[in-house]
């Protein structure tokens, strides 16, 4: 998929709101929240704090099915 206006847009929105998103992060949750995505799965526990998209955290997750 390329990169979009919508997607670069939401992207600026995200660095606004939430100071601790990266650029390279913005692009990857705007791009799931302008396509829909039911969540968003990352390593980074910061991320669990957007309120624009569900985030999933992979090592919670393991923890989960041991």
């Amino acid at each position: 998929m390329m990169i979009n206006a919508q997607i670069s847009e939401t992207a600026a929105e995200l660095r606004a709101k939430y100071s601790f998103i990266r650029t390279p992060d913005a692009i990857q949750i705007a791009t799931a929240i302008n396509t829909e995505a039911d969540f968003f799965i990352t390593n980074d526990k910061k991320l669990k704090g957007l309120s624009e998209i569900k985030s999933l955290v992979l090592d919670e997750l393991l923890l989960e099915v041991k």
